[in-house]
């Protein structure tokens, strides 16, 4: 009996230089840009290729489409802008938009960003990239004030097993990579005592 080809994949999204899961989340915390206006971007511009990317990993330069998809946005920004493939788009009320683009030296910035935030509060939004019949997203999320979840260390929104894991990755083998906010007692250090308090959220327990 012969075995379907299993397809190798070409393309992925890549942050700080690391793959990103598919359908991961990238959290991006709100600071002061180059104009002093308060905002959140997946490819700061003092150092870009090492933000939000898509990353090609084999063929040629390749042509492909991005949809982006706002599920929640309470920050209050004066710009949504959406520069992927080059061009940019000012979003302002729209949720959806789709956009060509075309992998230049093996890469391709995401650059979306919430300029001149006047809210606490979060936006949420799914990016989805398609070459061909190959398609890979993540989620963004943007957050700005005090939003934070009880024992969320990789920032994804939820207190689950992962935040467990990515606490004992880093204890264990100093893999920071996963930890958003790993301090999750709040002594300043990230110890074997962070871990039991994500434990006892997960349990219910005081």
């Amino acid at each position: 009996m012969s075995v379907p080809a299993v397809l190798a994949q070409t393309f992925e999204f890549r942050y700080h230089g690391e793959p990103v899961p598919d359908g991961g989340t990238v959290t991006i915390f709100a600071e002061m840009n180059e104009f002093e206006e308060l905002a959140c971007e997946t490819n700061p511009p003092l150092d870009p290729g090492n933000g939000l990317i898509l990353s090609l990993l084999a063929g040629n330069t390749l042509q492909g489409n991005a949809t982006i998809i706002i599920e929640e946005n309470t920050l209050n920004p004066e710009r949504v802008l959406w520069c992927m493939g080059g061009s940019c788009m000012n979003l302002g009320t729209e949720t959806n938009k789709t956009k060509s683009f075309t992998f230049e030296q093996g890469r391709v910035l995401t650059q979306f960003d919430a300029i001149n935030i006047r809210s606490e509060g979060v936006l949420l939004a799914t990016l989805s990239a398609t070459v061909g019949t190959e398609t890979h997203s993540v989620i963004i999320k943007f957050v700005n004030g005090d939003v934070a979840v009880a024992g969320d260390v990789n920032g994804d929104g939820e207190c689950t097993g992962s935040d467990v894991t990515a606490l004992y990755n880093y204890i264990l083998y100093n893999d920071s990579s996963a930890i958003v906010t790993g301090d999750q007692n709040g002594d300043g250090e990230i110890t074997g005592s962070d871990v039991t308090a994500v434990y006892n959220i997960i349990l219910g327990v005081e």
